[in-house]
C-alpha cells in the first residue's frame, strides 16, 4: 500500500465496523479510516448513525483492487424537499490505488458517498466487485464552481416517442423567467421543440430542469438518432445563451455555451 508523494501518513488509525480485504481506506492529515463496506441500498437509504467524521478540504482514498474506479458524491441539505443537494467533488487518480477527493462546493458538513468498483478498465483476471461507504465530511473553504449543464436526448427503440432534457446546475441568475428551444438534426431531417419545466422536476436553488417530449413523427423525421447535431437557445434573465454540438441517444454531453452561463 505504498502511497504516492503528497498522500499523508497519519499516526492514528480508526475502523468503522469490521472492514474486509477489499474495503476502502480513507486518509486525512490526522487519521486513517478503515471502512466496512455498506450494502448497495445504503446509497439510497442515506448516511447511517455513527458514521466516522473527518474535516478538511481534501482527503485520500485507497482502493485495493487493480482496475477499480472511484466515484464520490457530496450530499448536503434539502432546502426545497427534493432530497439532499448533490454535488460531485473533484476526484483525481494518483496511481497505485490512491485517489484524491477535493471539495468543490460551499464550506459545510456533507454526507460523502464513496463507491469503488470494477468497470471497463478491469484487467484480465481482475476482481469483479464493489465497496462503498459514507464519511461525514466537514469542509472549510467555499469553492465557487462555474455553472454546469447537461443535455439528454432519448428515443424509444421502436421510434414511438422520445424526449429532450436540459439540466442547469449552479446558475447564479434568476430562474423564474426562462425560455429554451432545442433543434435536433439527424440524417433525414430536423425537429425543433420548446422546453419547459416538467411537473416531475424538483430542483435545488440554482438548478433547473427543462424538458420536452418528442413525438413519433419528430423521431422519424430525424432518421438515425445515433448521430445528431443540436442547437439550443436559452433565455435567462434577458440574455440569450446558445450551444451547438453533436450527440446521440446513448450519451448526455455537457454543452458549451456562448456566452458562458452565469
Amino acid at each position: 500500500m505504498r502511497a504516492p508523494e503528497g498522500v499523508p501518513a497519519p499516526a492514528a488509525t480508526e475502523t468503522a465496523g469490521t472492514p474486509g480485504p477489499d474495503d476502502l481506506i480513507v486518509r486525512t492529515a490526522d487519521t486513517e479510516l478503515h471502512l466496512k463496506s455498506l450494502t448497495e441500498e445504503a446509497e439510497y437509504e442515506g448516511m447511517p448513525d455513527g458514521t466516522p467524521a473527518i474535516s478538511g478540504d481534501e482527503l485520500y482514498v485507497f482502493v485495493r483492487q487493480d482496475g477499480w474506479m472511484l466515484f464520490a458524491e457530496q450530499r448536503g441539505g434539502d432546502p426545497v424537499g427534493c432530497g439532499p443537494e448533490r454535488r460531485e467533488p473533484e476526484v483525481t487518480d494518483l496511481g497505485n490505488g490512491w485517489w484524491k477527493v477535493s471539495n468543490r462546493s460551499a464550506a459545510g458538513t456533507y454526507a460523502l458517498w464513496l463507491n469503488a468498483g470494477s468497470g471497463p478498465g478491469l484487467p484480465f483476471g481482475g476482481t469483479v466487485g464493489a465497496s462503498q461507504a459514507y464519511v461525514e465530511w466537514t469542509t472549510k473553504t467555499d469553492v465557487d464552481e462555474p455553472a454546469a449543464s447537461y443535455l439528454d436526448i432519448t428515443a424509444a427503440p421502436d421510434g414511438s416517442d422520445g424526449s429532450v432534457t436540459l439540466g442547469l446546475l449552479g446558475v447564479e441568475t434568476p430562474l423564474t423567467a426562462v425560455k429554451a428551444t432545442a433543434t435536433l438534426e439527424g440524417s433525414d431531417g430536423e425537429a425543433t421543440v420548446e422546453l419547459f419545466t416538467p411537473a416531475w422536476a424538483c430542483d435545488q436553488p440554482g438548478d433547473l430542469t427543462l424538458h420536452a417530449p418528442l413525438t413519433a413523427e419528430q423521431v422519424a423525421s430525424l432518421g438515425d438518432t445515433e448521430d445528431l447535431s443540436y442547437t439550443v437557445e436559452l433565455l435567462l434573465d434577458g440574455v440569450t445563451y446558445t450551444s451547438s454540438g453533436s450527440t446521440n441517444t446513448a450519451s448526455a454531453p455537457e454543452p458549451g455555451w456562448t456566452p458562458a452561463l452565469p
